[in-house]
């Protein structure tokens, strides 16, 4: 069975349950809240650990022998997470959706350059041979990316899509900083409206992320992040004692 249609008919049998109500819902988004903050920072090199990140997030608390910016990386992930998560019942994404998601995971940094801002400078990507647009291209190019979701999204598969569109906000690389982080939770973000499920990028995999990312091949980045997204319906289904059966 092909990647694509083993998602669509996993999602058939977790779908036999919802709406997720009760304590499944906020049981279900905390889950996913905690791993892919974690993920999503580890891969940028912050040493938080999945407990740690799990203790800052639910009790707000730092963890002693980590620098302070490491804290605030986690914290302010969590709450552009929740914000981005606010968003799941709209099937849509607004430019501004995407500056505040980036104000809200970047404002507390210490020394972050312009939280929620596009960037005005030139940046490089340390060990890519990417060239990027000019800083004073970014506003048009954004503005294309938007028409672009609304143009593409019912072209593709909703994992495929999710990551093409992870993809082109990093080519794009709108902001001085943080970019990695934001396209990840934009593709999540899809992931959710289109009724999946948030995906993370193992630590083990960092790699095999990038060089994906640096082969710049629609195709390929798309059946990896479906390949990611396959293994995380997968656990729900085990935590949620959901079998499956193939042919």
């Amino acid at each position: 069975m092909k990647v694509l249609e083993e998602i669509d008919e996993r999602m058939k049998v977790i779908n036999k349950i919802r709406p997720f109500e009760g304590v499944y819902l906020p049981q279900i988004n905390q889950f996913f809240k905690i791993e892919t903050t974690y993920s999503s920072n580890a891969i940028e090199g912050n040493t938080y650990t999945l407990e740690e990140t799990k203790v800052v997030l639910e009790d707000g608390i730092t963890v002693g022998g980590h620098p302070l910016r490491e804290f605030y990386e986690v914290e302010g992930h969590g709450k552009a997470y929740d914000y981005m998560f606010s968003l799941i019942k709209k099937r849509d994404l607004a430019e501004n959706d995407i500056l505040y998601c980036h104000q809200l995971f970047s404002k507390n940094i210490p020394d972050f350059i312009k939280p929620g801002e596009y960037r005005n400078i030139e940046v490089i990507i340390s060990g890519s041979n990417k060239i990027l647009p000019r800083a004073e291209d970014v506003p048009v190019k954004m503005k294309e990316y938007i028409k672009w979701i609304k143009k593409e999204r019912d072209a593709l598969h909703p994992a495929m899509f999710a990551a093409e569109a992870h993809r082109q906000l990093v080519k794009i690389h709108p902001f001085t900083d943080g970019n990695g982080r934001i396209s990840r939770l934009v593709m999540n973000t899809f992931l959710y409206q289109d009724k999946l499920f948030p995906v993370s990028i193992p630590l083990l995999k960092r790699m095999d992320y990038y060089n994906i990312l640096e082969r710049n091949n629609s195709k390929d980045f798309g059946e990896f992040i479906a390949d990611l997204e396959l293994q995380t319906i997968k656990d729900l289904m085990r935590h949620l004692h959901l079998e499956f059966k193939t042919e």
